[in-house]
């Protein structure tokens, strides 16, 4: 018999919301809640509300804490101030995903540094073990928290730069954090159960919208942000997924290191994360097989929606590289349909961690 899927702690406020459920990242979140249209017009234009629980939390701190990171994961976490937040990742030593990670560090306790560690919530155990089976006698202690975690999303949410804050005006323990993943301006609010549920009631008094994973997921497909588990995962290297914002190359040795630096300076990955543009065709084609000129098969469509903002259908997929050349076709199948698609690689700015500024 399987076990039950674990309920978010804000289930029952999305319950009186009136949310389906879905099954995430080894969590039940809400799929939808009022309708796909105004939960994405109210991301968009003014305040959305949703449940942050796909993501899990780990307090990390300690004398040797700095160090400890430094070593294991592919950031540079010694340019990581307080209040600041960066991307980063922990990788094997075949520069294999173990799980994506965003840092915030928090003001010092007792005159030592705190980082909060955020990730995948289906990567909790995987990442727990193998924090503890790296450290060796270090002054360290790390806890996962189990806490609320309320997205408030749009241009209501009052995000600022990527980073966290604590929430002096409610309870201790509760802190926002300025997420840069999730397609559109955002701000979340961490903390007890109670305090959480108040704040999103209040919020949804004064006009705030309750919305799921079906917007969650067009967001990020929109902002071009690959997830883990959908775009790539422990088969996957870093530089696959095009995230070079997570890797530092001027800083010491980590697991993947040599991998990822190797890519960097020999050339791209043999396969490649790219945009993907279906145009008017409405068919979900997550999972599809894509296809080159001469028809041989040269990657899958990892992430499919269709887009409000573009009017039309656009996704993610993993592409062998020697598919991917100027002027260069990709077709799927759409039933007996030969569907043409366009392609680009995401534009992810300024894209290595090269200097030794943050």
């Amino acid at each position: 018999m399987s076990s039950p899927v674990p309920a978010s702690p804000l289930k029952p406020l999305f319950q009186d919301f009136g949310a389906e459920f879905i099954k995430i990242s080894g969590r039940e979140l809400p799929l939808r809640v009022v309708g796909a249209g105004i939960e994405y017009q109210s991301a968009r234009e003014s305040l959305a509300l949703a449940d942050g629980s796909d993501r899990g939390l780990i307090r990390i701190q300690g004398a040797d804490m700095i160090d400890f990171l430094q070593r294991t994961l592919s950031s540079d976490v010694s340019k990581l101030e307080v209040g600041g937040g960066q991307w980063s990742s922990l990788l094997d030593g075949k520069g294999r995903w173990i799980s994506d990670l965003l840092l915030f560090r928090l003001p010092n306790v007792d005159g030592h540094p705190v980082i909060l560690l955020d990730y995948p919530q289906d990567r909790a155990s995987t990442l727990l073990q193998r924090i503890e089976m790296m450290h060796f006698g270090e002054s360290l202690y790390f806890e996962e928290l189990a806490l609320a975690r309320l997205l408030t999303l749009g241009p209501g949410s009052q995000a600022l730069e990527f980073g966290v804050e604590l929430a002096e005006n409610l309870d201790e323990g509760c802190f926002w954090i300025s997420r840069p993943d999730r397609g559109t301006l955002c701000r979340e609010l961490i903390g007890p159960i109670d305090t959480v549920r108040a704040n999103a009631e209040q919020l949804h008094a004064d006009g705030a919208v309750p919305t799921g994973w079906v917007v969650l997921d067009i967001l990020r497909v929109e902002a071009a942000q690959p997830r883990w588990g959908t775009d790539f995962d422990s088969e996957s290297i870093l530089p696959e997924s095009g995230e070079w914002q997570r890797a530092s190359l001027a800083k010491g040795c980590y697991a993947g290191q040599e991998v990822v630096a190797k890519v960097d300076t020999y050339g791209e990955a043999p396969r490649q994360l790219v945009c993907l543009d279906f145009g008017k065709n409405e068919e979900p084609l997550h999972g599809a097989t894509l296809h080159d000129t001469e028809s041989k098969a040269v990657g899958t469509v990892t992430s499919w929606v269709w887009s409000p903002m573009r009017n039309r259908a656009i996704g993610l997929g993993i592409v062998k590289r020697r598919a991917l050349h100027d002027g260069s076709e990709l077709h799927v199948f759409s039933g007996k349909e030969k569907l043409m698609i366009s392609w680009i690689r995401p534009d992810k700015g300024p894209d290595r961690q090269r200097s030794t500024a943050q």
